[in-house]
């Protein structure tokens, strides 16, 4: 057996790796699922494009049950849908469904109370 250690900086190389990874995911992984293909968000808010620029919105987490998160994602699948069949749209970002989402929740606060008690009582 060699004297020295051949783990010897290992750690520290998987720190880098990881930092590259983090940043390069967080780089790509808003305008990958924000940013359809072929467009740019100086456009946004122009025909054809999305509501409003990524750089207009504040990201907030949320916390749910997987079975909601379930939900909510067919839920964005029928929305785009309707967008795709019943208006010709092909580029609806994740912030915009997301931001109408809220919108709708926010113009019906006592459904979202009745949702709450009832979770509460099951």
């Amino acid at each position: 057996m060699p004297d020295e250690n051949r783990f010897a900086g290992l750690g520290e190389q998987m720190d880098d790796e990881d930092e590259t990874e983090e940043a390069d995911d967080h780089d790509s992984s808003a305008s990958d699922r924000d940013a359809p293909a072929g467009t740019s968000d100086p456009d946004a808010g122009a025909d054809g494009g999305p509501a409003f620029a990524f750089e207009a919105t504040r990201a907030k987490s949320i916390y749910v049950r997987p079975e909601t998160l379930d939900l909510l994602e067919d839920v964005e699948f029928e929305v785009e849908s309707i967008l795709r069949r019943e208006h010709d749209v092909r580029d609806l970002t994740g912030r915009e469904f997301h931001d109408a989402l809220v919108r709708a929740v926010a113009t019906d606060p006592e459904a979202v109370a009745k949702l709450i008690l009832d979770a509460r009582d099951d």
